[in-house]
């Protein structure tokens, strides 16, 4: 006689957010460590990619006003990024 699975038991241990839980959230952190934020290197990963984008709108800048477009550029270059992603994806959104 085959023996019967026993289920997994499933406990959720979740609290609710309620104003006790906003108000000791920013206690429980410990000393050195960011409270709210995770510090994953993606500070890092961001940097380095806004240093090269810099780079090269600065190989092309001519005068004073390309020099800051591309220093504004360079800060913004993850939104070309995900705009391109999303016009190779989905195509260009055409409003008529």
């Amino acid at each position: 006689m085959p023996t019967k699975k026993k289920e997994p038991e499933l406990t959720v241990n979740a609290k609710w957010s309620g104003p006790e839980f906003w108000k000791d959230w920013g206690k429980k952190g410990k000393k050195g460590k960011s409270m709210g934020c995770q510090n994953n290197g993606s500070g890092a990963f961001y940097f380095v990619g806004f240093v090269g984008a810099l780079v090269y709108y600065m190989q092309a800048a001519v005068g004073f006003g390309a020099v800051v477009t591309g220093f504004l550029k360079a800060i913004v270059w993850p939104a070309y990024v995900v705009y391109k992603l999303l016009e190779i994806f989905y195509g260009v959104v055409h409003l008529n």
